[in-house]
């Protein structure tokens, strides 16, 4: 099949990992790849170590129907099936582009926002709970697939080893739904139980979020954590960080998904998550992989901290049960296999090419 896998992002963050993560799914299964992507995407020189047949890229703003043209002499020789956009506001265009080029458009729904999606021919979900709701809204059912996100590299299991005070780490960009102010405040009560530990947290500061990265910073002085908390900055070496670290924190108040807990399930870290609508459904039927509070209850997430913390022995168990989970569920081949059938179902002429 001739895919054209589409992500129109100037940063780099999870659903840029899914962008790549398709790319290389999709070639397992011997499947021509072009990937199209805006001039200023921050993962060109990923993309390009994973070889696809060809790279468009395009200066992208939602409004600029000059695109279309452009797009469609760009795409015409390579003759794609099936274009696969990762991005809801790049919708209107890659359709239009589509429908020139004789090509079926698929969305894959990285948030359970239904504005647009419903105007392509397949939509691939990230979680059950995303097909259920656009189920509900009308879209027809036999065209949604639930693909979750996947985890591509390969690690052998390392029981942790704890440092003397353990470290807690966590990472993310600093939008308010991410929940870093809680994690702040449950290790604050993490010191009044007298519980030693140092902590890490990384991510830049961006314009955006500039009010929210002076929330923690200000609850950290509040709470007088600046001798056991450390803002990292920007972690450029995913490897180097999960490996600094002993315990893996995810305190969001919204999560669609969460890559970075199947990366510090790779990495053999015990995780305290909260129970938002992606790492609900990761844990669901598998709670021992995982130390999990209730979405937004602090008091419960320093209560989590302390077991995970006390509890060495039992923290390397539950480590190990996530690394089975995310082996046996979230693995480039079981969801490579998950994507393939989806569109052989999409696109059934091409199903055997």
């Amino acid at each position: 099949m001739r895919i054209v896998n589409v992500m129109i992002s100037r940063v780099r963050g999870g659903i840029e990992q899914a962008f790549l993560d398709y790319t290389q799914a999709l070639k397992l299964y011997n499947h021509q790849i072009c990937a199209v992507v805006d001039t200023r995407c921050k993962m060109l020189q990923e993309l390009q170590a994973l070889n696809p047949a060809d790279i468009v890229r395009i200066p992208f703003t939602h409004y600029n129907w000059l695109l279309v043209p452009y797009l469609y002499f760009k795409l015409k020789k390579f003759a794609p099936d099936v274009l696969i956009v990762h991005n809801k506001k790049a919708i209107n265009i890659f359709k239009a582009v589509a429908r020139l080029l004789g090509a079926k458009i698929v969305a894959v729904s990285h948030n359970p926002k239904f504005r647009h999606i419903d105007k392509c021919d397949g939509i691939f979900t990230i979680t059950d709970y995303q097909r259920d709701i656009f189920g509900k809204k009308g879209y027809p059912s036999e065209r949604i697939f639930t693909i979750p996100n996947l985890i591509a590299a390969e690690r052998d299991f390392v029981a942790p080893k704890f440092h003397n005070p353990p470290i807690i780490g966590t990472m993310g960009r600093f939008d308010p739904m991410k929940g870093f102010p809680d994690f702040v405040e449950a290790l604050a009560e993490l010191k009044k139980r007298g519980v030693a530990f140092k902590a890490v947290i990384g991510g830049a500061p961006q314009s955006e979020y500039m009010a929210e990265y002076e929330k923690i910073c200000s609850l950290i002085r509040q709470n007088n954590l600046e001798n056991e908390i450390d803002l990292i900055g920007w972690v450029q070496d995913k490897d180097e960080f999960f490996d600094s670290i002993d315990i893996f924190v995810l305190p969001s108040r919204f999560e669609p998904f969460g890559i970075v807990l199947l990366e510090a399930m790779l990495h053999g870290k015990p995780i305290v998550s909260s129970l938002a609508e992606g790492p609900a459904e990761i844990f669901a039927g598998h709670t021992d992989a995982a130390y999990l509070f209730a979405l937004g209850d602090i008091r419960a997430m320093a209560e989590q901290l302390e077991t995970a913390v006390q509890n060495p022995q039992q923290s390397a168990q539950t480590a190990a049960d996530g690394y089975n989970l995310c082996r046996q569920k979230y693995s480039l081949k079981v969801v490579a296999a998950k994507l393939n059938a989806a569109l052989g179902y999409l696109i059934p002429q091409k199903e055997n090419e």
